[in-house]
């Protein structure tokens, strides 16, 4: 039974060391069709108060914007926060993010969990997607 759990322990360690993703923190001009670059395009249109845009082409319609209450909230508290804390996210002139971690792996997992440095005094502001297909989705906001 201890045998048992050790290797059950050590696949569990495994499992989140290949989570890790392979990227260096800091600035970063996110590569076209990338989750960096969804979570981008999406955070452009939040700054903007673009909130029908980013339900458009931005929001999972199975995970977070599901029905007429939830997309109620968004544009009602969720989004209204968002346009003042995204435009501190969008790094020089709009064309990069300031990556402080991602939780998984874009290449082989279907969602991440990307934190940014938005504000430099406060901790940093995750951001969770989720790969349909060829385009990445915002799972939570």
């Amino acid at each position: 039974m201890k045998r048992r759990f050790q290797r059950l322990a050590c696949f569990m360690l495994l499992l989140i060391v290949l989570q890790a993703q392979a990227i260096e923190p800091g600035m970063m001009k996110p590569a076209k069709g990338s989750v960096y670059a969804f979570l981008l395009e999406g955070l452009i249109l939040l700054a903007d108060g673009d909130v029908d845009g980013w339900i458009a082409g931005y929001c999972d319609g199975i995970r977070l914007c599901k029905n007429e209450s939830e997309l109620a909230f968004i544009r009602n508290h969720s989004a209204p926060v968002q346009e003042k804390i995204a435009p501190g996210c969008l790094k020089d002139g709009d064309r990069a993010l300031d990556i402080h971690h991602v939780i998984g792996n874009p290449d082989i997992d279907t969602a991440v969990k990307v934190y940014l440095v938005c504000d430099p005094a406060d901790p940093p502001r995750f951001y969770s997607l989720r790969k349909t297909g060829d385009y990445w989705f915002f799972i939570s906001l």
